[in-house]
């Protein structure tokens, strides 16, 4: 990612050139982000978000449809043998957990600016970055997986019940995360 901002560009170029190649390097696990990354890439939402409502929502969509499609993408790969479906489900959430707080964090702006002025008008189903990442896995990883590891006989069924409760939760805490590994930790 280039360290200047792509400014004056629309959501959709934001999110492309400077937004999305730095998650996806946060979730790859690969080379720190720099310093000069996080500005850079905090500098472009800020210039996208202030531009207009309009572009403040549309940069909420890019985020909305990333998680979906990576969530998507997690339950797709994951291995035909349901034997060792517990250990890729705990892989990739041990990826994925800490991946979102750093995301969450540098999109702040976004909650600020945008996610909290339209819950303040009302607007409930919009969520923090953080919880739209939690809400796309329960929807595309959890969900889509459950019968599969309900029928795998390596994960207790309590343990999945009590997963599906924390996601029922309006926020997950630091606490439920550390518990929503399938094997006991």
């Amino acid at each position: 990612m280039s360290s200047k901002p792509a400014t004056g560009s629309g959501a959709r170029d934001v999110w492309v050139n400077d937004v999305e190649p730095t998650i996806l390097q946060v979730f790859a696990g690969g080379e720190p982000i720099s310093l000069e990354t996080r500005i850079a890439v905090y500098t472009a939402v800020y210039n996208c978000m202030t531009k207009s409502n309009a572009s403040s929502a549309d940069f909420y969509v890019q985020i909305q449809s990333f998680f979906t499609e990576y969530t998507t993408r997690i339950a797709t790969a994951a291995p035909a043998d349901d034997s060792t479906l517990p250990e890729y489900y705990d892989a990739e959430w041990a990826r994925f957990s800490p991946g979102v707080k750093f995301v969450n964090r540098l999109l702040d702006f976004t909650n600020r600016h945008y996610v909290k002025r339209v819950r303040d008008e009302g607007h409930l189903d919009i969520l923090t970055v953080r919880n739209l990442a939690f809400k796309s896995w329960k929807n595309h990883v959890f969900e889509a997986l459950l019968l599969r590891l309900e029928n795998s006989n390596t994960v207790e069924k309590a343990r999945l019940e009590r997963i599906r409760t924390l996601f029922e939760a309006p926020e997950l805490n630091q606490e439920s995360l550390g518990n929503m590994h399938l094997s006991a930790c």
